[in-house]
Order: structure tokens, then C-alpha cells, then sequence
């Protein structure tokens, strides 16, 4: 055992009484290999976090242009360091490259010496952009730590401060079910767990990790018979894509409970897999959805189905073959998506 780990183990109090949390790129490590990677350091982010959200109707699914203008321009420097520190994270898993490690290191060291998103949030959707930004930076980290880039200390500070941002996240949608609250009951906390089990990987912290199968069992349980949530049903003409953006972090954290020998996909008596049927079906003809909404969908956009409706379900299928699921992966260029770190897990 790596004594990097051993020590990261140390400074953060972790009995070494069970194995570490791994993610899927642990279970299949790649060679490194001393190769360059260049790239534009973005700055650090923010600690505190103003955004507001973008939807003029009740059931937030007409967007207002001018408020999207404002939240596109506020969350820009979050999409930018996601993707700068995700093609770093994918390169590496593409090529080995140590340097492309060391450029994750340096993007996330850098924010979490400055405390960035540890601040306030001006909102529940600047709760959102943190849950989001976490989950997807997490990620790039669990992609290339097994390089052990930087120095053990700069390796201690980026867990440490994925914890951090874990807790706020976990106090928000904590305080949010106690009050009933629908984005604790939503696709949002489905995210929320997807985050906090990337950070509690990253930290090697099973209280987090447990927190985020908390999440999963909840989104689970909240899939109906024939593989729709109601919540999402309830998005009017946004339903579909509602729907997909729900599926997406579930598949994810099936995947990491695999890494650690927790069989997430079959439990709930195969709902995940109802949830997947349903998604990929509207997805090939969108009538259903539209029928119950009681509205046409704006999902597949203009027919066109997007990477991001699909991407995720890369590992789904090589666990469960599906030539429809086969069939619309093709139809894509699959890229990054952002809030899954990048590329999906191998």
C-alpha cells in the first residue's frame, strides 16, 4: 500500500480497520508514463457563490433569456474550471501522462489553499452550482490520484477541502428534507449524493460515502412502476430532460458502489433498470412523456439526441447489454459531460 495513502489515512483520523473507498479508475489503474501536457491554469474560484435561477414559470420549464443570460455569465468560471481540470483528468486516463495529473493537482490545490465555494451561497441555486462543481472536480481527482501527483501534504489539502464542500452540501439538503423541501426530493439530491460519495472516495471518509447510498436509495425509491418520478413528471415540457438528468448521477454512483462491492443496480427490485428503460424509450419517441406532462417535449432538442442525454450510460451497458441503449450511444460523439468529471468511468 501506496505510503501516500497511508498517511492521508493518518491526517484524517480514518481507522485502517476496512479497505480504502476506491472509485472505477482504481479498479482499472492505468500506466503513467512521463509525458508533457500543456494547458491554461484557470484562476481560483470564488469562495462565496452568488447565482440565482432561471425559470419564469411554476413548474420550471420556460426559461427567461434574460435571467439564463445572467446565471450563464455567473456560473462561466465554474464551467471553465471544470472542463480545464476534466480534459487534464481524461488525458491522463487516455495516455498516463504524470503531467496531465499534476495539472488536476495544481487546478484543484490552488482552490482548495484559497477555501474556494467554503463561503456563502446566495441561493438555492448557488448551493446547486457548489453541488455540481464538487461532484465534478471530485472526480477529476479520484481520475488521477492513483499517479500520486504533487506532494502528500498537497494531496491531504485537496480531501480535505472535498470535505469541506461535502458538509455544506450535506447541511443543505439535511436541512431541506427536515423541511420537506422538493430539491431534497429531486433530481438536485441526487446530485448532492453523487457529490458527496465522489468527496467521501476522495477522502476516504465512509460516513460521506454512506450519505451519498443514503441519497441513491432515495431517488430509488421514488421510481414508480413504470419507471417515471414524479417530480420530474411534474416539469412540464422539460419532463424528459428531467428525467435524464436524474438518471444520470444514479448510474454513476451504481458504478462506484460496484468499486466497492456494494451492488447498487439491482436493488429496489430492478428500479434503476425501469428508470433506464423508460428514459431510453423517450428518448427514441418522446410521446410518453409528452401525454403525461400534458405537453410536447423540448427533449430530444430539435430531434437531435445530445451526448449528455446518453453518455452516462457508457458503464450501464457493458454491465447489462442493451442494442437499443447500443444503438443511441452510437448515434452520439460521446464527450465530456461536466458534472460527471468528464468522460464516464471505464
Amino acid at each position: 500500500m501506496a505510503f501516500a495513502t497511508l498517511t492521508l489515512w493518518a491526517a484524517l483520523g480514518v481507522a485502517q480497520t476496512r479497505p480504502a473507498l476506491r472509485s472505477p479508475w482504481d479498479v482499472q489503474p492505468v500506466k503513467v508514463i512521463e509525458a508533457g501536457y500543456t494547458y491554461k491554469a484557470p484562476g481560483a474560484l470564488p469562495k462565496n457563490i452568488a447565482a440565482a435561477d432561471y425559470y419564469s414559470d411554476k413548474k420550471h420549464s420556460v426559461v427567461d433569456p434574460v435571467r439564463y443570460a445572467a446565471y450563464n455569465a455567473a456560473e462561466k468560471q465554474f464551467r471553465d474550471t471544470m472542463r480545464v481540470a476534466e480534459s487534464a483528468a481524461d488525458e491522463f486516463q487516455s495516455t498516463g501522462s504524470r503531467a496531465a495529473a499534476e495539472a488536476v493537482l495544481h487546478v484543484l490545490e490552488l482552490n482548495a489553499q484559497t477555501g474556494a465555494m467554503t463561503g456563502k451561497m446566495s441561493s438555492n441555486q448557488a448551493f446547486y452550482v457548489q453541488n455540481w462543481t464538487l461532484s465534478a472536480l471530485a472526480i477529476t481527482w479520484l481520475k488521477v490520484r492513483s499517479a500520486e501527483p504533487g506532494t502528500p501534504e498537497e494531496r491531504q489539502t485537496i480531501a480535505a477541502w472535498l470535505r469541506q464542500i461535502a458538509g455544506s452540501t450535506m447541511r443543505y439538503f439535511d436541512r431541506g428534507r427536515a423541511k420537506g423541501s422538493s430539491d431534497s426530493r429531486n433530481n438536485h439530491y441526487g446530485w448532492a449524493g453523487l457529490s458527496v460519495m465522489s468527496a467521501g472516495i476522495a477522502a476516504d471518509d465512509k460516513s460521506l460515502f454512506d450519505w451519498g447510498v443514503s441519497a441513491y436509495d432515495d431517488g430509488l425509491s421514488r421510481i414508480q412502476p413504470d419507471g417515471t418520478l414524479p417530480l420530474e413528471m411534474g416539469r412540464g415540457k422539460r419532463a424528459l430532460h428531467y428525467h435524464i438528468f436524474a438518471l444520470a448521477p444514479l448510474v454513476i454512483m451504481a458504478e462506484f458502489g460496484a468499486a466497492n462491492g456494494l451492488d447498487l443496480y439491482t436493488r429496489d427490485n430492478g428500479a434503476l433498470t425501469r428508470l433506464v428503460n423508460r428514459v431510453t424509450a423517450g428518448l427514441a419517441d418522446n410521446q410518453f412523456f409528452a401525454t403525461q406532462a400534458g405537453i410536447a417535449q423540448d427533449t430530444p432538442s430539435q430531434g437531435k439526441i445530445k451526448s449528455e442525454d446518453v453518455a452516462y450510460l457508457v458503464p450501464y451497458v457493458r454491465r447489462y447489454p442493451n442494442p437499443e441503449i447500443s444503438r443511441l450511444l452510437q448515434s452520439v460523439s460521446l464527450r465530456p459531460y461536466n458534472y460527471l468529471g468528464g468522460l464516464p468511468p471505464p
